[in-house]
């Protein structure tokens, strides 16, 4: 059961390298559902780890969800970039992002494209380009698969494309497609955008989910952000939509875990009382 402090639907990013990682992972899961998150999104660097079958078994025994396939590494461990300056190197882009597809299909989810875009240091309006390209190759694919596809914004020190949301916004009016959606994140949003709460409010129409990650890379609650203006100002506007933790490990996973847990619990259960941050504070 969702804990009632909470005041939207919170998952949780995390890892799956290898089968040897199961029993920690059991424990992840198990603290998850005490702590009321509501499910997970998994990056897999090989889909045939583990079945989407057995995931699933795994998931219910903890009564846990999967929200979001993340495809970051998975895209770093096979070398693929949507928007290659090489036709068959993108094209091998394209036949990944379509396994992943399958894979969250099969789980009932959606997947997240972030390093998958390709990375920095190239032309944006080149790589702006090749990947609508691909895009529109899987567009077709995505809608009769009917998959939730979420291109997050990612900070200039990862990608040369989609790196604001005004930048993703200009690219989902283009591709005109109701499963592609963007995907927003405090931590590249603290790097890029003039102010994180405005641009949050401008264009929440754009994303259905929002990664909650401190300045420093690490959970929230590990760094120096101020959720609690972050979190007023999607209240303020009636988002609707999900959250999810998303970080570097700091000292250990469950560690890591326990700590943003019970900030983020502290910091919702003050919602209710007038701020006195202002909002240009993040």
């Amino acid at each position: 059961m969702e804990h009632s402090l909470f005041p939207f639907r919170t998952g949780f990013q995390c890892v799956l390298e290898s089968k040897e990682q199961l029993p920690q992972l059991r424990r992840l899961f198990g603290l998850l559902h005490r702590e009321g998150f509501c499910g997970v999104e998994l990056n897999l660097p090989d889909l045939d780890l583990i079945k989407p079958e057995e995931l699933k078994s795994l998931l219910n025994e903890y009564q846990m969800k999967m929200n979001m396939l993340a495809t970051g590494v998975y895209a770093k461990t096979h070398g693929l970039s949507l928007s290659s300056g090489i036709p068959e190197e993108r094209m091998r882009a394209v036949n990944g992002c379509k396994r992943n597809i399958d894979y969250a299909a099969s789980m009932g989810c959606g997947i997240i494209i972030g390093f998958l875009k390709g990375g920095p240091g190239s032309d944006r309006e080149v790589s702006e380009r090749l990947f609508l390209e691909s895009m529109l190759e899987l567009k077709p694919y995505i809608e009769e698969k009917k998959v939730q596809v979420l291109i997050e914004a990612t900070n200039h020190k990862e990608a040369s494309i989609i790196r604001t949301l005004k930048e993703g916004a200009h690219v989902i009016n283009f591709l005109d497609c109701p499963f592609i959606q963007l995907l927003a994140d405090t931590y590249h949003m603290n790097i890029e955008e003039p102010s994180l709460v405005d641009s949050l409010s401008e264009y929440m129409n754009y994303y259905p989910h929002l990664h909650i990650s401190d300045d420093n890379r690490a959970y929230p609650g590990l760094g120096s952000l101020d959720f609690t203006a972050i979190y007023r100002k999607l209240m303020e506007c009636g988002y609707k939509g999900t959250v999810a933790v998303e970080g570097n490990i700091q000292h250990g996973l469950l560690e890591d875990t326990q700590i943003c847990a019970a900030y983020l619990h502290k910091m919702c259960s003050g919602l209710h009382t007038p701020s006195r941050v202002p909002s240009h504070a993040v």
